[in-house]
Parts: structure tokens; C-alpha cells; sequence
């Protein structure tokens, strides 16, 4: 089965990125650069197109947003007071280090999915 096709495959994995590079924030803070930058990568595997790449990481910076307004106790991390110096910084990296890959790499993946076919034709 092909998971692009399952669309309620399509909206959990769209919510699991968010929670998945939460978690990785909050308990893996030594090594969260390199398991968000991992996590994109097989997510680009994953996203059927465009539409749910901008979901998740919308539902992501709706998450990272929300915490960081309220104010949400980062366990051992210590609170968002803490954090919000170095936060806009933090979004700059994450645009340039997952999203805009992502977006680069989803509908090349496409691309290439689509010239195949094709040439198996």
C-alpha cells in the first residue's frame, strides 16, 4: 500500500512531526538539531506534497509559539523566559536547516516518483 494515497496516514504523520520534533526539543535538547534535521529527512519520504509540509510545520510553529507564550515549563530545560533570547534565532536555523529543504525536496521527490512511472510505461 502506498502511503500517499491513505489520507488519514497523510494527516497523522502531519501531526506526529510536530509532536515528534517537540519531544526531541524538550528531552534531546543536546542532540535536537541533528534528530530534527533526520526527522525532516524521512518526512520528505513521507509527505504525499506541499500542502502537508506546510500543515505540519504550521502546526509545529502554532505548538513552539504556544509554549513559548504561556510560558510552559521546558522540563529540565528550565522555562521559556530562558529561551527567549535565542528563540527568533532558533526559527531563522529551523526555516533554513528543515523547512525550506523540505520544500525543496517533496516535490523533487515527486518529480523523480513521476519520471519513473512514466519510463516504466
Amino acid at each position: 500500500m502506498n502511503p500517499h494515497e491513505n489520507k488519514r496516514l497523510q494527516l497523522a504523520l502531519t501531526v506526529l512531526y510536530p509532536v515528534l520534533i517537540g519531544v526531541f526539543f524538550i528531552w534531546m535538547q543536546s542532540a535536537f538539531w541533528l534528530l530534527a534535521v533526520v526527522t525532516m529527512l524521512v518526512y520528505c519520504a513521507l509527505w504525499k506534497n506541499i500542502g502537508f509540509v506546510m500543515l505540519s510545520n504550521g502546526l509545529l510553529l502554532a505548538l513552539s509559539i504556544g509554549l513559548w507564550v504561556t510560558e510552559v515549563d521546558y522540563m529540565q530545560m528550565g522555562s521559556v523566559r530562558e529561551t527567549r533570547s535565542w528563540l527568533p534565532f532558533a526559527y531563522i536555523l529551523y526555516g533554513a536547516f528543515c523547512l525550506i529543504p523540505s520544500m525543496l525536496l517533496v516535490p523533487l521527490r515527486n518529480l523523480l516518483i513521476k519520471k519513473d512511472r512514466q519510463r516504466h510505461l
